[in-house]
C-alpha cells in the first residue's frame, strides 16, 4: 500500500514540476532497473534538486534532509512515510552528530536490499555554479554496505542539476545523469584507505563537474560576470563548460574589473508572454513577493518555498474548477 501510494504522489510530482518550470530537460537517462544504486548529485537548489531526481526515478528512493525540517512531529511521519531521513550536522551541535551512525547504517541496509540513494556528497547548498569540494559522508556509507555484503553489484550514477535563473519565475533547468559505474572499482580495492579516499573523491568530483556547469571558485565572479553579460544559456551544460575553459586560458588583458554577481542579485528577464502571466495572475505574484519571499532566511530555499506555494495554488484552482464543472 505504502509503494503504491508513493508512486501516486511521484507521478503528481512529474505533473506539478512540469508545470512549474518554463522547460525540464533530462538527458538520456541509462538507470539500472534493479539492483542497489546510488545517485550522486550536486547540490544547488535544496529540497528541489531532490524532487527533481526522486520524482523521475520510479524506483523507491531514500534520501537525506536537514534536520531541522523534522522537528514537527506530523510533518516528521509523513517525510519518513515517503524515504527522507534527517542529517545531523556540527550546526546543529556536536552532540547529535551520533545520531547519523545509525542513519549510515540504515542507508547501507537500504543498499545491501537492493534500493536507491540519492546523496548530495557536497554536503550542504549553494546557488553558485561551481561543484564544491566533497565530504565523506557517502564513502562511509557504501563501505557499509559492503561490510554487510562484499560481493555487492553496487552502481554509482552521477547526476547535474543546472538551473537558468533559480531566483525567478517561469525557471529552466537541466537534469543530466552520466553513465552508471561499478562502486567496486573505487571502493574494493587494496590502496591505502587515505589514498583509496582522496581518489573517490577525485574521480565523483570531477563526474559532477562535467555534469553540471562548473566555474572554478577562483576565477568564479570574474568569468560568471562574462557568462551573464552573454546572456548564455546555463541549461546547456557542455557548451557553457567548453566557454568556461576557453575564458581560463586566456590572457588577461588590461584590468578587468571583477564585479561580483551572484545568482539572488541576477535580474529576472521574462519574455513579453511571461510578462503578461505575471500581471494577469498580480495578486498571487503580490503576495509571494511582498509577504512570503522576504521571510526567506536563505536564499538557496526560495525556489523550493516558490513551488509548494505554486503548488498551492494549482490545488486550489483545479479544486474550484472540478467544484463548478460539477
Amino acid at each position: 500500500m505504502q509503494d503504491l501510494i508513493v508512486s501516486g504522489v511521484k507521478a503528481l510530482l512529474r505533473i506539478l514540476l512540469r508545470l512549474y518550470f518554463a522547460e525540464l530537460r533530462h538527458t538520456k537517462r541509462d538507470i539500472p532497473k534493479e539492483g542497489p544504486l546510488v545517485f550522486l548529485a550536486n547540490h544547488q537548489n535544496a529540497l528541489l534538486d531532490a524532487l527533481l531526481i526522486a520524482a523521475f526515478n520510479r524506483r523507491k528512493t531514500f534520501f537525506l534532509v536537514r534536520s531541522n525540517v523534522f522537528k514537527n512531529r506530523l510533518v516528521a511521519r509523513f517525510l519518513y512515510f515517503f524515504g527522507l531521513r534527517p542529517i545531523y550536522r556540527i550546526r546543529d551541535g556536536r552532540e547529535k552528530l551520533a545520531l547519523n551512525e545509525p542513519l549510515f547504517d540504515f542507508f547501507a541496509q537500504a543498499l545491501v536490499q537492493g534500493h536507491c540513494v540519492l546523496l548530495f556528497p557536497e554536503g550542504n547548498h549553494a546557488l553558485q555554479r561551481t561543484v564544491r569540494p566533497l565530504r565523506k559522508g557517502f564513502i562511509e556509507i557504501i563501505d557499509r554496505a559492503y561490510a554487510i555484503t562484499p560481493h555487492l553489484n553496487l552502481r554509482i550514477v552521477p547526476v547535474g542539476l543546472s538551473y537558468q535563473q533559480p531566483a525567478c519565475f517561469f525557471d529552466r533547468v537541466a537534469i543530466q545523469y552520466n553513465p552508471p559505474f561499478d562502486a567496486g572499482e573505487l571502493f574494493l580495492t587494496k590502496q591505502d584507505p587515505r589514498d583509496r579516499d582522496k581518489r573517490i573523491l577525485e574521480v565523483v568530483h570531477a563526474e559532477l563537474c562535467t555534469a553540471t556547469v562548473h566555474i572554478p571558485k577562483a576565477a568564479y565572479d570574474e568569468i560568471y560576470t562574462k557568462l551573464n553579460a552573454r546572456a548564455i544559456d546555463f541549461t546547456q551544460v557542455q557548451r557553457v563548460n567548453q566557454e568556461i575553459e576557453k575564458m581560463l586560458k586566456e590572457e588577461t588583458e588590461g584590468d578587468s574589473k571583477r564585479v561580483s554577481l551572484s545568482l539572488s542579485e541576477a535580474v529576472c528577464t521574462y519574455s513579453a508572454a511571461q510578462r503578461y502571466l505575471l500581471l494577469l495572475a498580480w495578486p498571487i505574484t503580490f503576495l509571494w513577493r511582498w509577504g512570503i519571499k522576504p521571510r526567506i532566511k536563505e536564499a538557496e530555499f526560495t525556489s523550493t518555498f516558490r513551488f509548494a506555494y505554486f503548488t498551492l495554488w494549482v490545488t486550489l484552482i483545479a479544486l474550484m474548477a472540478s467544484f463548478l464543472l460539477l
